[in-house]
């Protein structure tokens, strides 16, 4: 029988063991880095014994001074185990799973200016175990206009400047007046204007820190202290994987700890434009609830940039949570009890292990099945069982009866059979980084941007359809980023791709295969090989093909020797008739005629409207004024053309697909 004195030395004793779970959970190596919360959480960590806890809606909430106020509480332990950490204010600056790995940190700080509060950084945990970060108010762009010119300006009010803005930009103008407020408008008096503009940036943190920090994106500004909106990732191709998951998680809690005190209007996806995509709607639609006008389809309004703004979210009870094993060395995305996807530490291939309940087709064959006390990590026909942690809270699954699908090949054809060797963490990295200012755009940045060029080459040009349809051979080289997007899925040829980055072209691969799987074209992939360039270099050259994609190397540029002698080696391997894309300087073009070259198009890539879009997210960001992208046509003597160059005042319907190329784009 247990005495009053027994039940109350089990008490203290759960309490230890439960104060020693939340210290170990403040004090575990990685959790904290900003020195403004390592000098709090060192004073905190000799409260937390001290603490006093009681029960809430499922919760465990630990505080101080008697009461479980907002600003009392220190720790919130949630019904799923995973704890969360206050400062004084009674802010989160801590967030773990239920065994203490950190899911993200906030550096909270006090503005004299305005007397606010403010959030300083922040940094998230990807499953993959690297870190990416906010910086809010990162940077402050401004613009000078001058209305003088313009009859009756001296009458203009900031709405009637706000009004011919929306209309030249093609967004709402409540979305202008959102962001741009009468603070961000200050006259200088004559018509004169000073436009502002701030925003937050996302960063890689390499090793978790920002002092290792390289820029990912910038975001519209967001009140941090006060959510009001969702904000853009504007370079949304450029995000490590699982950064949205990772962004949203932290969106959410804090939605959540702001809404203790009183109620949150809901969040609006607020952009100058949004960039709104299937994509997003279903990563808003996991940590938040969508509404919009009653008997509308909300994914359709979601889908358009003018009427995006319309839905409000509010979030979800049971968000999607997160948990690191290290013993089993894999990190888990769960909600309300279903497994959703699994992540294994150091993997080399960046796609994780998806639950598709057996019925879609999981990425590149990754696939995890869930049983009764267990799950299995699927690739083909290999599997991996981890049982069930407690912790995790999983639910049992059954699946609909049905037959695995069989594929002619795995991705690792395309090396036949033998893929290249990879880092795992440069392989995460494998996505276009851009300038935080005013530099140069690096070539493998580019690629994406000039492949839309291409892709708009072959909308242009009259009867290119029926021209590539004839063409059966073709070569791709040093085009490493978007290898995948040089390649039509729709029709069966034999594909040449020279790589130099092997952690490129795996992830190439991989895109490629999962983009001809879904569609059920695998079989006109079996004549692709991915083939080191250093090794067959001189054995691709030495036969001809009817299309070429070469990435002349920023490196040679410069040499005018080098660069001709790669033009003369393309011309060998090109037929009479067939076609080169070629990016490279623009003084090559002088020996085009001299090599039987034919100059269909013709661009600089400074000039480029793929560049032009990039410039309203980056404005400050750079490329050499003589790097171009030429369509160029081997000539046929005695042959009448099917293809004559456009005029200069052609104008484009290139509307994100190319005719007879679909090959994987870079947004899907």
């Amino acid at each position: 029988m247990n005495t009053p004195a027994m039940v109350l030395r089990s008490l203290r004793g759960d309490k230890v063991k439960n104060t020693d779970k939340l210290i170990n959970a403040l004090t575990g190596e990685g959790s904290l880095t900003f020195a403004g919360n390592l000098e709090y959480a060192s004073a905190l960590e000799k409260k937390i014994p001290e603490l006093e806890s009681q029960k809430h809606e499922g919760s465990t909430h630990w505080f101080e001074n008697g009461s479980a106020s907002i600003a009392n509480t220190r720790v919130i332990v949630n019904t799923t185990g995973h704890i969360i950490f206050f400062n004084e204010e009674g802010r989160r600056f801590l967030s773990t799973d239920p065994e203490g790995h950190p899911l993200h940190e906030a550096l909270w700080v006090h503005d004299d200016a305005s007397g606010e509060t403010q959030l300083a950084q922040a940094r998230m945990q990807l499953d993959n175990q690297q870190w990416v970060g906010i910086k809010p108010r990162a940077k402050t762009f401004q613009t000078q206009i001058d209305i003088s010119s313009h009859d009756g300006w001296e009458k203009m009010s900031l709405d009637d400047l706000r009004e011919k803005a929306a209309e030249a930009w093609r967004v709402p103008f409540s979305e202008v007046k959102y962001f741009y407020n009468d603070e961000h408008m200050i006259h200088q008096g004559d018509g004169k204007y000073n436009i502002q503009l701030t925003k937050d940036a996302l960063y890689a943190l390499h090793e978790g820190s920002f002092d290792k920090s390289l820029f990912i994106s910038f975001m519209f500004q967001v009140n941090w202290a006060k959510l009001d909106l969702i904000p853009v990732v504007e370079l949304f191709q450029s995000t490590l994987p699982g950064t949205g998951g990772a962004v949203f998680e932290f969106i959410w809690g804090i939605y959540n700890d702001q809404s203790r005190e009183e109620a949150l209007p809901p969040l609006k996806y607020r952009g100058l434009p949004t960039y709104p995509s299937k994509e997003a709607f279903n990563i808003f639609s996991a940590f938040f609830e969508p509404k919009g006008p009653e008997g509308k389809d909300i994914k359709r309004i979601f889908m358009d940039p003018m009427t995006s703004h319309e839905i409000t979210w509010t979030p979800q009870k049971h968000a999607p949570v997160r948990y690191f094993s290290d013993t089993q060395k894999i990190s888990l995305t769960a909600q309300d009890g279903y497994l959703y996807k699994v992540t294994a530490y150091d993997d080399p291939i960046i796609f994780p292990y998806t639950n598709c309940s057996g019925v879609k087709k999981p990425p590149i064959e990754r696939e995890v099945r869930v049983a009764n006390q267990s799950f299995t990590l699927l690739e083909g026909k290999l599997g991996r069982e981890i049982p069930f942690n407690p912790l995790w809270g999983l639910r049992p699954q059954t699946y609909p009866t049905k037959l695995q699908t069989k594929y002619p090949f795995n991705w690792k054809w395309f090396f036949n059979g033998e893929p290249p060797v990879v880092d795992a963490t440069k392989s995460l990295y494998t996505v276009p980084f851009y300038p935080e200012g005013a530099a140069d755009i690096d070539e493998s940045s580019l690629q994406p941007m000039v492949l839309d060029q291409i892709f708009h080459y072959m909308e242009m040009a009259p009867a290119m359809p029926h021209r590539l349809e004839k063409i059966d051979k073709v070569l791709i080289h040093t085009f490493d980023t978007v290898l995948a997007g040089c390649i039509d899925c729709t029709k069966e040829r034999e594909y040449t791709v020279l790589y130099s980055d092997a952690e490129f072209a795996q992830k190439n691969a991989q895109l490629l295969w999962n983009y001809a799987a879904s569609r059920d074209q695998l079989s006109n992939l079996e004549k692709v090989s991915f083939l080191p360039e250093k090794d067959h270099i001189a054995h691709a050259y030495s036969t001809q093909y009817g299309l070429i994609f070469k990435w002349i190397p920023f490196m040679y540029h410069p040499d005018r020797v080098a660069c001709e002698s790669m033009l003369q080696a393309l011309t060998g391997a090109l037929q009479p008739g067939g076609f080169l894309y070629l990016v490279g300087p623009r003084p090559l073009q002088g020996l085009f005629e001299h090599y039987g070259l034919d100059t269909l198009y013709n661009d600089p890539v400074y000039n480029m409207p793929f560049f032009r879009q990039h410039l309203k997210m980056c404005p400050e960001n750079q490329v050499n004024p003589d790097l171009c992208v030429f369509l160029l046509e081997k000539k046929m003597p005695e042959e009448k053309k099917d293809i004559q160059p456009a005029s200069d005042q052609a104008t484009s319907t290139f509307d994100g697909t190319a005719p007879q190329m679909r090959g994987f784009r870079r947004d899907n």
